[in-house]
């Protein structure tokens, strides 16, 4: 990195921290739950490269802005996405089902 300019050696180290931390991680939180904690490792594990080569770069704050899959696995990402949503919309269906004809068969057994 001593070689590079400092606008590319952030960025490059940004990339592989990223790639680390993503890599470590479950697609939902890093997509919808853990884009502070990832932003405040990627700040950690950014600083800790950059002190290795000697660069000299400080890092003051990583924020991240926006987080999703490549255009390669999209269609696939979306896929089990719905597949997720049709579970727990079905399991919601099921204890609204029980819900309703549980109370109403003990109404049925306790008039027998």
């Amino acid at each position: 990195f001593n070689n590079r300019s400092p606008d590319d050696a952030v960025m490059q180290v940004a990339e592989t921290a990223i790639r680390e931390i993503v890599g470590k991680n479950k697609m939902d939180f890093v997509l919808y739950e853990g884009r502070e904690q990832i932003a405040a490792v990627a700040a950690q594990l950014m600083q800790e490269i950059l002190d290795r080569y000697k660069t000299g770069i400080l890092i003051s704050k990583v924020t991240m802005q926006n987080a999703q899959p490549p255009e390669q696995v999209q269609a696939a990402f979306d896929d089990a996405v719905k597949a997720s949503q049709d579970r727990e919309r079905q399991k919601n269906e099921r204890q609204a089902y029980a819900n309703d004809v549980i109370p109403k068969a003990r109404g049925t057994a306790a008039r027998v």
